[in-house]
């Protein structure tokens, strides 16, 4: 971007001054604003106090007054459209003012501190001059201060345009910066500064209501409750006595410079240590095994425990191996504050076994039964039956088999019964050797075959297929069968049973998952094709080869690219498929270098294929022909599912112009035999004249590509001598180009 600058006049004016009001703030603070009962705490005081006006302008007599330096600005009340805060003029950094754009005060007091406020705006981005905004990071405003007669600068704050569209800094907002400890000096200089814009026209803001003020430093401080007082001018600091409160007590702070005064008041709070929560732990099964565990917030800390009256104390909240009583507990902090809580301990009976219902097994099955009647202890109560090593919340243990077994019982504080029973086996009808035979091709021709031993006989033999009964045998034996999963139970005289599984299996028709397919080379492994009963592959098409034609899944290979029709037979079931294969060949495409004169258009065509899908050039073009008129290196590329093909063609264009020999000997022995252009190419038009010495039209062309052997227009030779040419043309790029020269017929024998 490029910078203009602009000698700007520098003026002296009167500095405004202004009394203000003499105000003070002033915020008392405790170190802990809870003290722990019978503890202290320190009060620190934090204040203020302003009544000068160090400097002011609000541009409200129309142009800039008391700077040491103003650029060339504009005050008006509704520059851009956008009214100041208070609806006055304000000042307006326009398309008159170049960069630097600065605003500098005369030499300030500040040596006592103070603050710098003022109202800004910036311009909005892209706006038209003189209201074009700043948008870059670094074409915002700084403001700064000087302690050396502006010898030197030092940023304050600096405020980012936001990229040009920031709503709160394109708006009048106030901005209040407190004076550094660095620049509190009795001559210090502030100035606003945009250092860096794109030109007069852009990067505009404005400045409106400037208020500098000075910190006077003649106010006293005092602690009303003991009359303590700070040094004049000291407005921080830790009252150095203690205070010790007994109860929820206000101190007052007060600060005046005999004539304006201000106060604060802050409340501090006692903190008593309290027993918030005991845990009462019961004892059990008659023991001393219960416990106390009490938890405590507040006062000091440092907490001490008794339960006996205070006879004792511990550090642990938590007491053990007690017995069932009425506890005191006693809470000591370190500042030998307390407070005591009572708890109570209550014992609880023993669990015992009340009754035990036992229920033997039947029918060999492990059926057996026992449960439990539990009286007195904690519930919830845990039942075991291997004496206590793992445990069930239920009473009731079902689905055991005969053994001895040890019961046990416990309650919910680890008290426990225990007693010792037996549960005895019985007898059950058990199925011998269960077989099938074979369902073939679902002709409903498998069956199952099976006996049973032991139990009370005779035996019922039933056959069910999930919830369907299939049929009932007294034999066990059951024919005709589909194949399938079938339940086999036999059944004794007394209804205990036995059951069993099995499959009748069958020779099932072929399953082929084969579909229609696309593939991008020449072979297909088939796979997932199931026969039992043979297969019989064929195609048709003699380009198509198996590598076996009878096996469940061949590989499939195609002699070259195309569309053909794959049949798999089943003799024995009259299974039949056909699906087709389509094999697409890689994607391919060729393009050819090209020279050219300068002005022309290449067209640069690519080979088209059926199986190429897309063509893609490094131009950005996506057909398969480009228009080109520069040299370089073109690059195509096309592709399908199987890939990409890519060639590259060189172009090159070249200034085209057309030369002559100067003589031939037309005899006819195959060197230099006629007259001709040695080069032509890109020719929109051409005309060449030959002519004698003596002016005479011998013979006129058109075509480039013309070849002059000698003779006249009538075919007869023409004698030795020397020839004059005149050659016209206009290349295709519509340069005209003429050339002329003489030409030596030489007929040598």
């Amino acid at each position: 971007m490029k910078t203009y600058t602009k000698l700007l006049c520098f003026f002296a004016g009167l500095l405004t001054w202004a009394s203000a009001n003499a105000q003070c703030t002033v915020q008392a603070i405790a170190q802990d604003t809870i003290v722990p009962c019978n503890g202290s705490t320190i009060l620190s005081v934090n204040g203020s106090g302003t009544s000068v006006l160090a400097f002011g302008e609000n541009f409200n007599n129309g142009q800039p007054v008391g700077w040491d330096f103003s650029q060339i600005v504009t005050i008006a009340n509704n520059t851009c459209g956008v009214p100041s805060l208070d609806g006055s003029d304000f000042m307006w950094m326009g398309n008159q003012s170049v960069a630097p754009r600065v605003m500098t005060t005369v030499p300030l007091d500040v040596s006592s501190g103070g603050n710098v406020c003022f109202e800004m705006r910036y311009a909005i981005q892209a706006q038209a001059s003189p209201c074009e905004g700043p948008d870059l990071a670094s074409e915002g405003v700084y403001l700064q201060y000087s302690t050396d007669a502006g010898a030197t600068w030092v940023t304050m704050n600096y405020w980012s345009p936001n990229g040009g569209y920031d709503s709160y800094m394109t708006s009048w907002n106030q901005y209040c910066e407190t004076i550094p400890l660095a620049a509190q000096t009795a001559t210090t200089k502030f100035r606003w500064t945009q250092l860096a814009v794109s030109g007069a026209g852009f990067d505009h803001w404005g400045l409106d209501n400037i208020s500098i003020s000075a910190t006077i430093p003649n106010y006293t401080i005092t602690w009303l409750h003991d009359n303590y007082t700070y040094p004049t001018g000291v407005y921080i600091g830790d009252n150095p006595t203690p205070v010790s409160p007994t109860g929820t007590t206000s101190y007052v702070v007060m600060m005046t410079d005999s004539t304006n005064i201000c106060y604060d008041t802050i409340t501090l709070f006692i903190s008593y240590p309290q027993i918030d929560n005991i845990v009462e732990n019961d004892p059990t099964c008659g023991a001393s095994n219960g416990s106390l565990v009490a938890s405590s917030s507040g006062g000091a800390g440092g907490y001490t425990y008794s339960i006996d009256n205070g006879q004792n104390f511990q550090s642990s909240g938590t007491f053990s191996n007690l017995g069932i009583d009425i506890y005191n507990i006693i809470l000591v902090d370190q500042n030998n504050c307390s407070d005591t809580l009572q708890a109570e301990l209550q014992g609880v009976d023993s669990v015992d076994i009340s009754n035990m219902v036992v229920t033997t097994t039947t029918c060999g099955l492990n059926n057996g039964i026992i449960d439990l009647t539990v009286v007195g202890g904690s519930p919830a109560y845990q039942y075991s039956l291997t004496n206590g090593s793992t445990f069930s919340a239920s009473p009731v243990f079902s689905n055991l088999s005969p053994g001895v077994y040890q019961v046990y019982v416990q309650d919910a504080n680890g008290c426990f019964d225990q007693t010792t029973t037996e549960i005895f086996p019985s007898t059950n009808p058990i199925l011998g050797q269960t077989t099938s035979t074979l369902e073939f091709c679902s002709l409903q021709d498998g069956s199952i075959t099976t006996s049973a031993t032991l139990g009370v006989s005779p035996y019922v033999f039933v056959v069910h297929q999930g919830p369907v009964l299939v049929g009932t045998s007294s034999n066990g034996s059951f024919p005709n069968l589909n194949s399938g999963s079938y339940w086999v139970t036999v059944i004794d005289q007394i209804g205990c049973a036995d059951s069993t599984q099995i499959i009748v299996d069958s020779i099932p028709a072929p399953v082929s998952p084969m579909t229609d397919t696309v593939l991008c080379n020449l072979t297909l492994q088939v796979a997932g094709v199931v026969s039992y009963t043979g297969s019989n592959w064929s195609s048709n098409s003699e380009l198509i080869a198996f590598s076996n034609d009878s096996a469940q899944n061949p590989l499939i290979t195609a002699d070259t690219a195309g569309v053909y029709l794959i049949n798999m037979q089943d003799s024995i079931c009259g299974f039949n498929q056909t699906f087709s294969l389509t094999f697409v060949a890689d994607p391919y495409t060729a393009i050819n270098d090209t020279t050219l004169c300068i002005g022309e258009t290449a067209t640069l065509a690519a080979v088209v294929q059926p199986q190429n899908v897309t063509y893609n050039w490094n131009t950005g073009a996506t057909n398969s022909t480009i228009q080109v008129t520069t040299s370089g290196n073109y690059i195509v590329s096309t592709t399908n599912m199987c890939g990409v093909s890519i060639d590259t063609a060189l172009v090159d264009f070249y200034f085209c112009d057309i030369e002559f020999p100067n003589v031939f000997t037309p005899n006819g022995d195959g060197s230099n035999d006629y007259f001709q252009m040695l080069f032509y190419g890109g020719l929109a038009s051409y005309e060449c004249i030959i002519v004698n010495r003596w002016g005479n039209t011998i013979r006129t062309f058109t075509n480039p590509a013309f070849q002059w052997d000698g003779t006249d227009e009538n075919g007869d030779p023409l004698e030795e001598g020397v020839y004059f040419y005149i050659a016209k043309t206009t290349t295709n790029a519509n340069q005209e180009i003429e050339k002329q020269g003489l030409v030596h017929l030489v007929r040598e024998k």
